[in-house]
């Protein structure tokens, strides 16, 4: 990476262990039902810390779930603080997964987004 004077190296994130090595799908093959989809992104404009490709992430990934995926515009909740996006408030969110757990039903695949700045809470 270095050589090729990239600044940042990717990372992988995953709440568990993953071999790399096996294939992964976004939407299975086993899927029979809707394909849905929240995307979220978070430059915090105006703000210390304020980033600036947390939404063309979220707009790449959508044209990716839509063009090669064949997700539907309609089944795709987008969150982003650009001004003419739903804001992604804290209550927004919340309300945006409730929304996305209602309709999800067996045979479905969600996919689910995040640019932004991260961190923890204790619970």
């Amino acid at each position: 990476l270095s050589e090729e004077s990239f600044s940042q190296i990717p990372q992988l994130t995953s709440s568990r262990l993953l071999n790399v090595s096996d294939a992964f799908y976004i939407v299975p093959p086993s899927c029979t039902g809707t394909k849905r989809a929240l995307l979220i992104g978070i430059n915090y404009v105006g703000q210390s810390g304020e980033l600036s490709g947390c939404h063309n992430d979220v707009l790449n990934i959508k044209e990716y779930l839509i063009d090669v995926l064949g997700f539907k515009e309609k089944n795709i909740t987008v969150l982003m603080d650009d001004n003419e996006s739903e804001r992604p408030t804290g209550s927004n969110i919340i309300d945006a997964f409730k929304d996305l757990a209602s309709l999800s039903k067996s045979g479905d695949a969600v996919y689910f987004h995040y640019s932004g700045h991260g961190g923890k809470l204790r619970d």
